[in-house]
């Protein structure tokens, strides 16, 4: 097997690290070639739609799979519209808005126009339930909701909703004239917020994880220093070049990273607005899509669903984050297509990645079995033992991260700080370094399900449940799955049948949330002093799936 890889910095992966450099500003010049001024780095990450508006206001940026392109000024022209309706409605400098948009034209153009209130955007899936606003709006003291004029939940709530419909790829009439009006304010520092991802909290409420514009600003410029030295932002290509695709939706980490890594190196994107190997396929085929950040349950789907003579185009190299990639789906992967699969391990807390493994290194057959590679530029890391000590390499304790790209905190449910007076970021994750320097990921600390790379508290749809009356106990566990990883399977006391309790919890919970799983064990395992035996619950639910034959979701009862 053949593997190929060429390395352009402009179509490189997007993960945190720290590097300290200028910005540039680019303007073309009469003859066509590019004059840079250098630009500092502080301030509004909004200024990022400003410089390419600037640049070249008709250049299309943005594909939604087979419509568009967008323009840097048909989107700019919508986030001054939606910035007017939201301070109509009350919306000021420093206050906190929740968007609801999906994987299309809307997401930059809505985040766009809080930037430019001075404001800080609140990334919520538009699946989410209607308790999610709620709970959100109240422990985040949220202004305003961004959203579809058809999304009952957005309206549900109990503050103003700012109305964004889908617009044309040339923009509405008069664009050229509210475009002109796009700029962020000068008084937002980079201290202010920039972005709020959302994770479950440990009450089974949302928190958020709160990202600065600095955050925003150093995982950019980190994400460049990994493949050169000059970490400046790049003019927008004279020639055509591939755009990048965006797979993962812009309401998680991965996906709002890779968005405004596009508009730092100004390279187009081709967004999906959920995944499928089909729509990737012809994407590929249409933009000649040069490189793939995916996770593996999307991996598991290529292979699934593409003919066994297709390949990846001019695909060079895919990158697999946000959940642990199985070593048996790496190499049926490469063996497939051909290409490389380089393994990355990062957080929301941390903005994005923390390691990654060495192109150079796996072209080379120097991949460290099991090794999600070395820490990138700018992250420190080290193994702590229970006391809280440094172990030596190859033993395995908790794995802390310092970078300037972490979180300085969580707001709302259960907001306790992840990172200490030192900066050192608690990652919940165990982990061990080699000699080398490669570090391993060897179990989670944190009691997280990874189900197709979205992360999800059992604890959350276990309160989701308890609020069933028919439900006198619930607990859910992560067991593992081939093609998503992990699934959540809950096991409920209940005199109903589990395909009833499925159908309420569903209402209460977003689709990736939702249990595949619910059995009726009645009573289900405890300790002495009565509280639910975890351990004795996972073995549980893994042997019940194990025999179990009907559909995901489906039930049945154990006494």
């Amino acid at each position: 097997m053949q593997l190929r890889l060429t390395i352009d910095p402009n179509a490189t992966i997007e993960w945190s690290c720290e590097a300290l450099a200028g910005l540039r500003r680019a303007h073309p010049t009469q003859d066509g070639r590019t004059e840079v001024n250098t630009w500092t780095t502080d301030g509004s990450i909004g200024k990022l739609l400003s410089w390419r508006l600037e640049e070249k206001p008709e250049h299309g940026f943005l594909f939604v799979e087979d419509d568009g392109p967008w323009t840097y000024r048909s989107i700019a022209a919508e986030s001054v519209a939606a910035a007017d309706g939201l301070r109509d409605a009350g919306v000021a400098s420093g206050d906190l808005v929740i968007v609801r948009a999906g994987n299309d034209e809307r997401f930059l153009a809505s985040a766009a126009a809080v930037w430019m209130c001075g404001g800080g955007v609140v990334a919520m899936h538009p699946a989410a339930p209607a308790n999610d606003v709620g709970d959100v709006t109240e422990s985040m003291n949220v202004r305003a909701v961004l959203g579809d004029p058809d999304d009952q939940a957005a309206h549900a709530g109990t503050v103003p909703v700012v109305d964004m419909e889908r617009f044309a790829p040339g923009g509405r009439r008069g664009a050229s004239e509210l475009a002109a009006r796009f700029r962020t304010p000068d008084d937002v520092t980079g201290q202010g917020t920039a972005l709020v991802l959302l994770t479950s909290g440990s009450t089974g409420k949302p928190k958020g994880v709160v990202l600065s514009h600095d955050n925003a600003w150093s995982n950019l410029r980190a994400t460049v220093s990994a493949f050169r030295s000059d970490t400046s932002p790049t003019p927008i290509p004279g020639k055509v070049t591939p755009p990048n695709l965006i797979a993962n939706p812009l309401s998680h980490t991965a996906g709002v990273v890779r968005l405004l890594f596009a508009l730092y190196v100004g390279r187009s994107v081709a967004m999906l607005r959920k995944f499928d190997g089909v729509v990737t396929k012809r994407l590929l085929d249409r933009h000649g899509i040069d490189n793939l950040t995916i996770n593996p349950a999307m991996m598991r789907i290529l292979l699934e669903q593409l003919p066994p003579e297709a390949d990846l185009g001019a695909v060079r190299y895919a990158s697999s984050g946000t959940a642990p990639l199985p070593a048996a789906l790496r190499e049926e992967f490469e063996a497939r297509f051909g290409i490389p699969v380089l393994q990355a391990y990062g957080q929301t807390e941390a903005f994005g990645g923390i390691a990654i493994e060495s192109a150079k290194d796996v072209l080379a057959g120097r991949r460290k079995p099991g090794s999600v590679g070395k820490p990138l530029p700018g992250v420190e890391l080290r193994i702590l033992d229970l006391e809280g000590r440094d172990v030596e390499p190859g033993g395995i304790g908790e794995l802390v991260v310092r970078s300037t790209s972490s979180t300085a905190g969580y707001i709302g449910a259960a907001a306790e700080r992840p990172v200490d007076d030192d900066g050192w970021l608690r990652t919940g994750d165990q982990g061990r370094t080699d000699s080398e320097g490669y570090l391993y990921i060897t179990g989670r600390i944190k009691n997280i399900v990874i189900c197709g790379g979205f992360n999800i508290i059992p604890e959350e749809i276990e309160a989701a449940l308890a609020v069933d009356d028919r439900v006198r106990d619930a607990v859910v566990l992560g067991i593992p799955d081939e093609r998503l990883g992990e699934i959540p399977v809950a096991l409920i006391e209940s005199d109903d049948d589990p395909r009833n309790v499925l159908e309420r919890v569903s209402e209460r919970l977003a689709p990736y949330k939702r249990p595949r799983r619910i059995f009726v064990v009645d009573p289900l395992p405890r300790v002495a002093n009565g509280k639910i035996n975890r351990p004795a619950a996972a073995r549980l639910a893994a042997d019940l799936c194990a025999s179990e034959l009907t559909t995901p979701a489906a039930g049945t009862r154990e006494r």
